[in-house]
C-alpha cells in the first residue's frame, strides 16, 4: 500500500554511493541537499559496494536524506549482473511503493533500464561519461587471452545498454558541449540539455600563503616546496604518467608533484617515479576523505586527464583559486577543460606532451606574488559565479 506523502519526492540514484568518493558520489550528495531546502522529501538509492567491502546498513537516514542499498553481489561475470539486476529492480520496487517519487535523477545506465521497467515517471539520466569513450581511455593491453575475451564482453554489454538507457530516458542531461557531442555520435535523434555541476564553494576556499604553509606543515608535506596537485583514480586515462614526466623536464628541486587517490596503475607510476629519479618530488597521499586540505595546501593544479566528461576536480581547483594548467581538447584529449577555462588567464597547453606540460609549470611558478593572487581571485569568482548545485537542482527538476 502506498503511503502518502506532504512533501513530493525526488529519488536520487547510481550504482554507488558514500562510503565511496567521486563526482558522481559527491553529486548525488549536494544534490539531495539542494532538494531538502527546495522542500522536497529525498530519497537515495545505490548498492552496497564500496572500496573495503564494509558490511553497509540497507537503509539509513543521514542529514534529512533516507538512503537504501541494494546487495551488489559478490559473484563474478554474468552472475554477479543477474544478482544485482534482481536485488536492484526489487529494491526500486519498493521505494516506488513507499515514496511515489514525482522525479528519478539517474547517473548509471543500468539503473535507467530498471527504473524504466517499474515505470518510474519523469527519468532524468544525467549521464556521466560515455561508456565507448571512457572505455577506451582507460583500456589497458592484457596478454591472458581469456582476460582480454571478458574485457571485451564487458565493454560490449556497458555500450550497449548506455545506448539503450540514452532511448529510454525521459530527458538527457549533460555537463559540456565535448560529451554532447559524444552522444551524438552514438544517438542523433535524443534531445539533450547541457548543464553545468556545482561546487561546495564553502568547502573549497581559498587560503593565504601562510596559510598554505601552515597547512603543508600540518600534514607532513614539504614547506617550501611548490606543490602541483593532481587528483583522481590511478588509470591511464587520467595522465598522471604525463604529469610525472613533466616534473622531471621541469629540472626544478623546489617543484614537487601530490598525486591524490589509489587505482590499479600505482604501482607502474611509482615505478615510473623511480626510473625518472624524481621519487623523492612525487608524494602519494592515497585515498584522502578530506581532499578540500591538500586543495589548500597546494599551490598549483594539473588537469592531465586525456578524457574527462566535466572533471569535478578542476571545479575544486578553481574554488581553492588554485592556478590550472590543462590540455586544449584534440583527437587525443576529450575533456572539457577548454570550455571551463577558456577565456580566463590559466594555462591550456596546444599538445598533450610532457614537454607541453612541463613548459606550463615553468610559467605558473614563474607568476609574479601580486598575478598569483590575482589568478587565485579570478578563478574563485568563476566557480562562484558558474557552478552552483542549487542551479542544477532547478533545472534537472525543470518542468517536472
Amino acid at each position: 500500500m502506498t503511503t502518502e506523502h506532504v512533501k513530493p519526492c525526488v529519488l536520487l540514484t547510481s550504482n554507488q554511493y558514500k562510503p565511496n568518493i567521486g563526482g558522481i558520489e559527491n553529486s548525488l550528495y549536494h544534490l539531495a541537499q539542494e532538494y531538502l531546502l527546495l522542500g522536497y522529501e529525498v530519497v537515495i538509492v545505490a548498492s552496497d559496494l564500496n572500496p573495503e567491502n564494509k558490511e553497509l546498513p540497507e537503509v539509513e537516514i543521514e542529514e534529512g536524506v533516507t538512503i537504501y542499498r541494494y546487495c551488489f553481489g559478490r559473484s563474478r561475470g554474468l552472475g554477479r549482473v543477474l544478482k544485482q539486476t534482481y536485488n536492484a529492480v526489487k529494491l526500486y520496487k519498493k521505494v516506488l511503493q513507499r515514496h511515489s517519487p514525482v522525479l528519478t535523477i539517474c547517473r548509471f545506465h543500468f539503473n535507467v533500464l530498471y527504473l524504466k521497467a517499474l515505470k518510474y515517471k519523469n527519468i532524468v539520466y544525467l549521464v556521466p561519461g560515455v561508456v565507448a569513450n571512457e572505455t577506451k581511455a582507460s583500456y589497458r593491453a592484457n596478454d591472458n587471452k581469456l582476460l582480454k575475451l571478458k574485457g571485451h564482453l564487458s565493454f560490449f554489454l556497458h555500450k550497449t545498454v548506455q545506448r539503450m538507457a540514452f532511448n529510454s530516458a525521459d530527458k538527457l542531461f549533460v555537463f559540456s558541449e565535448n560529451m554532447q557531442q559524444q552522444i551524438r555520435n552514438i544517438n542523433r535523434s535524443k534531445a539533450m540539455n547541457i548543464c553545468k555541476p556545482g561546487v561546495s564553494l564553502s568547502r573549497f576556499s581559498l587560503v593565504t600563503q601562510t596559510e598554505k604553509s601552515q597547512l603543508k606543515k600540518e600534514l607532513g608535506l614539504p614547506e617550501q616546496s611548490k606543490a602541483f596537485l593532481c587528483i583522481g583514480r590511478f588509470v591511464k586515462a587520467k595522465g598522471f604518467d604525463t604529469a610525472i614526466e613533466a616534473l622531471k623536464l621541469l629540472n626544478d628541486n623546489n617543484a614537487s608533484l601530490w598525486l591524490l587517490g589509489e587505482g590499479a596503475e600505482e604501482a607502474e607510476l611509482r615505478a615510473l617515479s623511480e626510473r625518472l629519479n624524481v621519487s623523492d618530488r612525487v608524494i602519494f597521499l592515497g585515498r584522502q576523505s578530506c581532499p578540500e586540505n591538500y586543495y589548500k595546501a597546494a599551490d598549483f593544479f594539473i588537469m592531465s586527464s586525456t578524457y574527462e566528461p566535466l572533471g569535478q576536480t578542476i571545479l575544486e581547483a578553481l574554488s581553492s583559486g588554485l592556478p590550472i594548467i590543462g590540455a586544449k581538447s584534440s583527437s587525443n584529449v576529450v575533456t572539457a577543460t577548454s570550455e571551463i577555462l577558456e577565456p580566463s588567464n590559466n594555462i591550456l597547453v596546444d599538445e598533450y606532451s610532457a614537454s607541453a606540460f612541463a613548459r606550463g609549470m615553468t610559467s605558473l611558478m614563474a607568476l609574479p606574488e601580486t598575478q598569483y593572487a590575482q589568478l587565485q581571485y579570478e578563478n574563485r569568482e568563476l566557480a562562484e559565479q558558474k557552478f552552483s548545485w542549487r542551479v542544477l537542482a532547478k533545472e534537472l527538476a525543470g518542468d517536472f
